[in-house]
């Protein structure tokens, strides 16, 4: 690099410091003052937020009239900050003061009109306000670096002659072209941020906490415990025993799940679609009704279906194919005993018929799915590929082997993945179907969930036991739930990018 590039790249180099400094100085160093205008207007944008939200006018007047305690108390952006530093301050720390615990001189309530600093804190809301002032201040962080970048290229074109300046009309047409994608999607932005990006982040940090049932702010506050959920969850072997177990039947319910429903969507494909098959819409309709019907119906008609006294069991019994029906479930090792009659779905001994049952239903729940989209991709098979494989002498088995079932898996791999991650998190199945049972044998199950409750049953995937430990009376391990939420993340991306990565049809037009 020649002497005088290196000058014109360190002046560049100024420019972008500046605008790192204070937004828009580069620009107004480059002679651009109506872009250093706009994005000092930025800048001021949001410290007005801060300072309107903020209680800073008081401070001066209180700090004389309740000073901090003998013990130095004193938290100012707690006490007078606005919407960025008291929000961070929350995120940070999680709150200080606790209900009835007295804090310059006074004693703090759970709500206080006239003086807001008495107001004990809570952990969650401040979780919470403390994530949204983070996101929002991202869109700062993110404007910065855009004026910084624009007034080091800026100035950097300006030393080789080669920027054009715009004027007037033309100036302000160029800023509105550029705009205007960012305009249409800032609606779309924040409703992702608000319903999307700020409840996983919070879900997400939860993990990091010691936030359980015995903690309930303002009384109790909720603490930052790094990796500590993790190594228990890992660590602890009855934890870790009743985790894979859930793990591995997951992993199973979402394989066995999505590999069935596949298989059968594409039999009935190509039945329906075969020369021999009269009235295809009709029984293209037929197959369709199960995927038509809402599944929360289905599953619970399902339930009651395989219910003790159930529809299944009074058909077995009017057919006189109870005893043999049960017998043979005995046999092949899904019914734990020969019951008469048989208990499908409650037994602990029966856990794999219950997994049986719920594989077999999600069956009649997913296979249409995939009958509609591989017989939409039978139709874009070329028919001269099974003329030339017919001339070439070709049985029908060798034509389904070589030409249907490589470009029917091509076309529906994407798909394939899609499912096998809807049926990892698949909560509907299990909630309505069984409810996660039959239950564990009590032996089995950690002391720890004894006490706190939040059991799994033999039929739980992750995602339902999930619910459990939050929502189940004396257990709501809000922390350990969230990382078993995160684990799932991990393992469900993971996943879906290695096979996604290796199907070419993802990245081919």
């Amino acid at each position: 690099m020649s002497p005088r590039a290196r000058t014109r790249d360190k002046d560049a180099l100024i420019s972008g410091v500046l605008s790192g400094l204070l937004m828009g100085l580069g620009q107004f160093r480059n002679k651009q003052k109506g872009k250093a205008l706009f994005f000092f207007t930025i800048l001021l944008i949001f410290i007005g937020i801060e300072l309107l939200t903020g209680s800073y006018q008081y401070y001066a007047s209180e700090i004389v009239s309740n000073p901090p305690g003998a013990n130095g108390e004193f938290y100012f952006f707690r006490d007078y900050g606005g919407m960025f530093t008291r929000g961070l301050w929350g995120l940070f720390t999680l709150g200080q003061l606790v209900y009835q615990i007295p804090y310059r001189g006074m004693e703090t309530r759970t709500f206080h009109r006239t003086i807001p600093w008495l107001t004990a804190d809570n952990s969650v809301r401040l979780l919470i306000a403390g994530l949204i002032a983070l996101v929002i201040l991202s869109v700062l962080i993110a404007a910065w670096v855009v004026n910084i970048k624009d007034a080091y290229q800026v100035r950097k074109l300006m030393n080789q002659g080669t920027y054009i300046e715009l004027k007037g009309k033309a100036y302000f047409k160029e800023l509105y072209d550029n705009l205007l994608p960012l305009l249409l999607l800032i609606p779309v932005i924040s409703l992702v941020a608000m319903f999307t990006i700020i409840p996983v982040m919070f879900s997400s940090l939860l993990a990091f906490t010691n936030y359980t049932y015995r903690i309930m702010p303002p009384a109790r506050l909720i603490d930052w415990v790094g990796f500590s959920n993790f190594a228990q969850v890992v660590s602890d072997p009855a934890w870790f025993k009743i985790f894979g177990s859930v793990l591995l039947w997951t992993i199973v319910f979402a394989i066995m799940a999505s590999v069935t429903c596949y298989a059968l969507g594409f039999l009935n494909a190509i039945i329906i679609e075969s020369k021999p098959i009269k009235f295809k819409r009709f029984w293209r309709m037929i197959l369709i009704v199960p995927w038509a019907v809402p599944g929360m119906i289905s599953l619970m008609v399902f339930k009651n279906a395989f219910d003790t006294q159930g529809l299944i069991n009074q058909i077995l019994y009017t057919t006189n194919t109870m005893q043999p029906v049960s017998n043979f479930l005995y046999d092949i090792g899904l019914q734990g005993q020969p019951d008469n009659p048989i208990y499908w779905l409650t037994q602990q001994y029966n856990g794999n018929l219950a997994k049986a049952v719920v594989i077999m239903v999600n069956l009649w729940l997913g296979a249409p799915y995939f009958m509609m989209l591989i017989t939409g991709t039978l139709t874009t098979i070329p028919k001269d590929l099974y003329e030339a494989a017919s001339i070439d002498g070709a049985t029908g088995w060798k034509k389904f082997k070589s030409i249907t079932l490589p470009l029917v898996l091509r076309g529906t791999a994407p798909a394939i993945v899609m499912t096998f991650t809807h049926n990892f998190n698949n909560f509907g199945s299990i909630y309505y179907l069984t409810g996660g049972g039959p239950n564990w044998v009590y032996s089995e199950v950690p002391n720890t969930m004894k006490v706190m409750g939040g059991i799994p049953g033999q039929t739980d995937i992750l995602i339902s036991w999930i619910f459990k430990l939050s929502f189940t009376q004396n257990a709501q391990l809000y922390n350990i739930a969230a990382v078993y939420s995160i684990l799932i993340f991990i393992f469900v991306a993971v996943f879906s990018v290695l096979n996604l990565a290796r199907n070419r049809a993802v990245w081919e037009d």
